[in-house]
């Protein structure tokens, strides 16, 4: 419930990624051969890494990936990896940066752009290449990893790398769009729904469990 929940809660989230219950059946090993269903559990909470929506929107500083790949910020030396292409300009160094105020990084480090230069001047390639007036500012980059299932998450829309591997990655990039969560609202809350009817279910199956317990007592 807390899962589907929060899922609903990210909906129109910036990169955010649905994340998926893996549910096992619990048995009890020492109830004989067979064993004793004790009922299921969240086992893990895997990640639904396909592409969300891309939204136009016509900010010249919002910029969407189009394909499998993650842009990389710098957080105080950490990198973290993140589909929000949702890009500011931090007043005090110059730098892009996430909402959170993390630089992104390009193929050789921060990308600054000049005080001077207008943010609707500023131009973002397919390629990733940031330019404004004519003058290549620096080029975005774009990374893979080996085995998304494998990244940390970290708060609601970054992810960190537990291992070395990451490589450039073949993709596109849009400017003027950035991706919203890969939710489907209509899909979350029939499973929001369908959970809360199988819980009231098990409710009342242990309720008239244990009525007929109480009345074999009694007599």
């Amino acid at each position: 419930q807390e899962i589907i929940s929060s899922n609903l809660m990210h909906v129109n989230t910036p990169g955010h990624r649905r994340n998926i219950p893996a549910i096992r059946q619990r048995f009890d090993a020492d109830a004989g051969r067979r064993g004793v269903a004790l009922g299921p559990e969240v086992e893990s909470v895997q990640r639904d890494f396909s592409a969300g929506r891309s939204v136009a929107t016509g900010r010249a500083l919002d910029v969407a990936i189009a394909g499998d790949g993650f842009f990389l910020y710098n957080n105080g030396g950490q990198e973290i990896l993140s589909r929000n292409g949702r890009l500011y300009r931090n007043p005090n160094t110059n730098e892009l940066v996430s909402e959170d105020g993390f630089a992104i990084q390009g193929r050789g480090g921060a990308i600054s752009i000049p005080p001077d230069v207008a943010t609707r001047s500023i131009t973002i390639n397919d390629d990733g290449t940031v330019s404004a007036d004519g003058q290549e500012l620096g080029q975005l980059r774009v990374v893979t990893a080996p085995n998304n299932q494998e990244l940390e998450p970290i708060g609601t829309l970054g992810f960190m790398a537990p291992n070395a591997g990451m490589v450039d990655a073949d993709t596109t990039l849009e400017q003027f769009h950035h991706e919203l969560s890969n939710v489907q609202p209509v899909n979350e809350l029939i499973s929001l729904i369908v959970n809360t009817r199988q819980y009231e279910a098990m409710q009342r199956a242990a309720r008239s469990i244990g009525d007929t317990l109480a009345e074999f007592i009694r007599s």
